[in-house]
């Protein structure tokens, strides 16, 4: 039985690359995105006096990207995200924000009715907490990150895309420098097929 969906998959691969897709002038993504990474979260350590703790938490947000497609594998993407989080540290309200801009390369593998595709980004990252009334902290830095992730197709016009997964080395305002982030959405085609 396994045998058999594993000729299945193959078959269906191969009838699916034997009409490898056009690619769109552009790919316009939105969707929603979950940011795992570390950060500053302020708490009352006396009633005058503020401390803080760094941590790992999930923040929830938001992905906008645009792909220009100079041929069918290669075309260069520009990211937008923004992450927020308000959790609550031992009484004391908190308001993280997360934002970046990014822009690289992007190498899709276009197979009919799915894409997968892998891109390398770099740009700017600014991380913001908030404690109202009492401190905060922001840092704006370098960003770089390397994602991979999977379109099915719904035609030539749109797609859905099922799972983005990038990885950053770097974190403004945590302490630790490792941030993982997955997305989810849809992808809208543009313009002439290269």
């Amino acid at each position: 039985m396994v045998r058999k969906l594993l000729w299945l998959l193959v078959a269906i691969l191969f009838v699916a690359s034997g009409g490898f897709a056009q690619a769109p002038a552009w790919e316009l993504f939105g969707g929603y995105s979950i940011q795992r990474s570390d950060v500053r979260e302020y708490y009352k350590s006396t009633p005058a006096l503020y401390t803080f703790r760094d941590r790992y938490i999930n923040l929830n947000g938001w992905e906008l990207s645009a792909t220009e497609n100079v041929n069918r594998w290669f075309g260069g993407t520009l990211q937008l995200t923004g992450h927020y989080k308000s959790p609550v540290v031992l009484g004391t309200k908190n308001q993280e924000r997360m934002f970046s801009i990014m822009y690289g390369p992007r190498f899709s593998y276009r197979m009919g009715w799915i894409t997968p595709f892998g891109h390398v980004l770099f740009g700017a990252a600014r991380a913001t907490v908030t404690v109202s009334p009492g401190p905060h902290a922001t840092e704006t830095t370098f960003a770089a990150a390397a994602g991979l992730g999977l379109d099915v197709n719904l035609g030539s016009k749109a797609a859905v895309r099922v799972l983005q997964l990038q990885y950053s080395p770097m974190n403004p305002v945590g302490a630790k420098d490792h941030q993982f982030q997955a997305s989810a959405g849809m992808v809208f085609y543009l313009g002439e097929a290269k």
